[in-house]
């Protein structure tokens, strides 16, 4: 899943990455304006209480033309906005201030997360160009507004008092972020982090752009590929030279690597994957991290992981280590039994061989659980379809949440392939998504949520696309799918249903996933637990041959499968969070980026450094989450401990699956992630479940191991 950030005045939120591609900006949420003209398109009915049209459809821009227009409509509403905060005589009140504020965020929050979509899915390599020069464009207009010191000074002479309570924290998280944007230093300040801004942005840009667009070609010949299944080697026909073509996609990559029996088949696999966007990287990454500190620096800040840590729940960049080697101290005893299992499997193939290497992972886990608890991944995915999955996770999570989704034609859409989908709670439409599933050329990567507009009461209706990169089904071809790709599927929904559900508020700032950033995972990764469940997957997969539903016994072996090699997962994203925290965290006027590197990786990494790879260019969640990688172990802390609710009540129990809805997705930004927490479990969150699943000894424990799939991090 991809994560944005929220900006200063709570511009885009966060999902991404990561998730997925994740890219650390979850994929940011992003709304539209009915009185943002070409940049929407309204229902005819006229259904707000104000006797405005409610926006429910978003414009997807088509070509550049459409970009440039969007753009600068969207950059003149924003000044009109401001132009009205600053004209006001008199007293400041809700109406001739917050609520025109409100509207300020939103002229920029209906385009710029377009721009993100768009310059990651569009299909013509122009049109993605123009989105990220109107990206650019507008991010420098919300620089410069959120160090405005008169719109600052407007907000602040408002009467809190004379506020209600979400009115209150919206101007408060609003005065917040002005603050730690620099709006109290003096003008040449302002002009400075105004200019490392901009600059910030575009060198952002550039590193994920060589990583999206920067995918390998790897030859194999036929030979070189045994072990592959069958469907997959019918897929990939030789070329004119004899080889089979394949790239670092994810859907060649995660075959090869799982299922190649010969090792030095998945090492030019692995190397290729880990040395994209190198040599470019390695200068783009350090441009950013300067960048990153001298902008920390100048608002006070010791490194720009202290920066970030901040208005999190974490609250410093010290709690985020302490909590790294808290993990790594419970996870490490387990790591080095999983190597030892698996180092003695691989001298079962290799008498001589005295280490366990990272091509050797997804491998030898994959023969271990095959031999320790009959679960063959390639039989497994004989009953997972891409089309039965879809539509089995439509219906899971329609069920859960008490929702209805309804296939839509005729969409304004950016490839035939994209579906659209409208959401409705009983008969009352609530929101809009899309599904972009699977790879083509200059797309996104990885698997990712990225929101689209938010959900305001009475204006607009919330919309988000999942993008992702799973096989395609053809004539010749089902698409069976990894149950670790199915696993993946439930998180980026648990994203997206959060964003969707949590609409329907006054201000910008609650509505969507703006939460705290390192809260935004928990959705996503409790929803993968119902991807081991055998009553819920007994509802879609079935063998696409026999049509037998997957028995009950193998779903059981696969959870018990599921705990070999977790250590050794926990560990690398461990190494993977504490990496993006020391970049950070690090003088980069002294950092050597590969000596910290191998520094990093021995302290944390499972398996030793490989000569030629060089993570810190292609690990794409350094752009977005920068310091920011913890939350996908943090998150999952949050995750276990929610979901003894649902273990004590069962996974589709309706009163927990309701209070879950009401207390965790539907406030948005509304409270604080840990009272959304304690409202939930009827007190504070705890560290024990968590304990437990690193440790292995929790009944029925379920895994997330998806996590590094989708968060771009095999």
């Amino acid at each position: 899943m991809k994560i944005w950030s929220r900006s200063i005045v709570g511009l885009a939120t966060c999902v991404v990455a990561a998730c997925s591609g994740a890219k650390a900006p979850i994929s940011q949420p992003q709304e539209n304006l009915a009185d943002s003209g070409a940049a929407v398109e309204a229902d005819a009915s006229d259904t707000s209480e104000a006797g405005r049209s409610i926006v429910e459809v978003p414009s997807i821009w088509q070509s550049a033309g459409q970009v440039e227009a969007a753009c600068e409509e969207a950059a003149e509403l924003t000044e009109q906005h401001r132009q009205t905060i600053l004209a006001v005589e008199g007293e400041r009140t809700v109406a001739n201030t917050l609520e025109v504020f409100n509207d300020l965020i939103l002229a920029l929050d209906n385009a710029l997360p377009m721009t993100d979509l768009v310059a990651n899915v569009h299909p013509d390599k122009e049109v993605r160009g123009a989105a990220e020069k109107c990206q650019l464009r507008l991010k420098k207009i919300s620089s410069e507004i959120q160090r405005d010191p008169k719109v600052y000074a407007a907000l602040q002479a408002l009467d809190k008092e004379a506020l209600d309570a979400t009115a209150k924290r919206f101007l408060d998280h609003a005065l917040l972020d002005y603050r730690r944007g620099g709006v109290d230093k003096d003008e040449a300040t302002r002009a400075k982090l105004a200019a490392i801004h901009e600059q910030m942005v575009q060198v952002g840009q550039e590193y994920a752009r060589e990583i999206r667009e920067g995918k390998k070609e790897v030859l194999f010949s036929k030979k070189e590929l045994a072990g592959l299944p069958e469907d997959f080697l019918a897929a990939s026909a030789p070329g004119d030279d004899g080889k089979i073509h394949l790239t670092t996609d994810y859907p060649h990559f995660f075959p090869v690597v799982t299922y190649a029996s010969k090792e030095s088949t998945r090492k030019k696999m692995y190397l290729a994957f880990l040395s994209r966007a190198y040599p470019e990287n390695e200068k783009n990454l350090g441009k950013l991290l300067q960048l990153r500190q001298q902008y920390a620096a100048l608002l006070g800040y010791d490194s720009w992981a202290a920066y970030t840590a901040e208005d999190k729940m974490v609250g410093t960049a010290e709690t985020i280590g302490e909590f790294l080697d808290k993990v790594a101290g419970i996870a490490r005893p387990r790591m080095e039994a999983d190597l030892a299992d698996l180092l003695a499997l691989k001298k079962k193939d290799e008498k001589k061989a005295k280490e366990f290497r990272v091509w050797d992972r997804f491998y030898y886990v994959n023969k271990l659980r095959t031999q320790r608890h009959d679960v063959d991944s390639q039989k497994v995915r004989q009953y997972f379809p891409y089309e039965d999955v879809k539509e089995g996770v439509l219906d899971v999570a329609a069920k859960l949440f008490n929702v209805r989704f309804e296939r839509i034609e005729d969409e304004n859409i950016w490839d035939e392939k994209v579906e659209a989908y409208a959401l409705y709670d009983g008969d009352r439409k609530i929101a809009r998504f899309y599904l972009d599933m699977h790879p083509r050329e200059g797309k996104y990567g990885h698997a990712a949520m990225f929101p689209l507009y938010i959900g305001l009461k009475g204006r607009q209706l919330p919309s988000a696309s999942l993008v992702c990169n799973f096989p395609e089904p053809s004539k010749d071809s089902e698409a069976l799918m990894e149950h670790k790709d199915v696993v993946t599927l439930f998180h980026e929904f648990g994203h997206l249903m959060h964003h969707l559900l949590a609409g329907e508020k006054k201000w910008a700032s609650h509505s969507g996933i703006n939460c705290e950033w390192d809260f935004v995972e928990v959705p996503s990764q409790l929803f993968e637990h119902w991807a081991w469940e055998h009553s819920v997957l007994s509802g879609f997969a079935k063998h696409h041959e026999a049509k037998e539903p997957i028995p009950k016994a193998l779903v059981e072996r696969m959870k018990e499968a599921d705990e070999l090699g977790r250590g050794v997962h926990v560990m690398r994203q461990i190494f993977y969070a504490a990496l993006s925290l020391e970049y950070h965290n690090t003088d980069p006027s002294k950092l050597d980026p590969m000596k910290l590197l191998k520094k990093v990786q021995k302290d944390y990494n499972p398996y030793p450094f490989e000569k030629g790879t060089y993570v810190y260019a292609n690990f794409g969640h350094l752009e977005g989450y920068s310091s920011m990688y913890y939350t996908y172990m943090w998150s999952l802390m949050l995750s276990e401990d929610i979901f003894t609710k649902f273990e004590e009540a069962g996974l589709m129990n309706e009163k927990i699956a309701l209070k879950y809805r009401k207390s965790i997705l539907e406030p948005g930004g509304q409270i604080d992630a840990a009272d959304m927490v304690k409202n939930f479990l009827g007190r504070d969150y705890a560290f024990d479940s968590f304990r437990r699943y690193l440790q292995g000894d929790a009944e029925g424990s379920t895994s997330v191991s998806a996590a590094a799939a989708q968060s771009g991090r095999p």
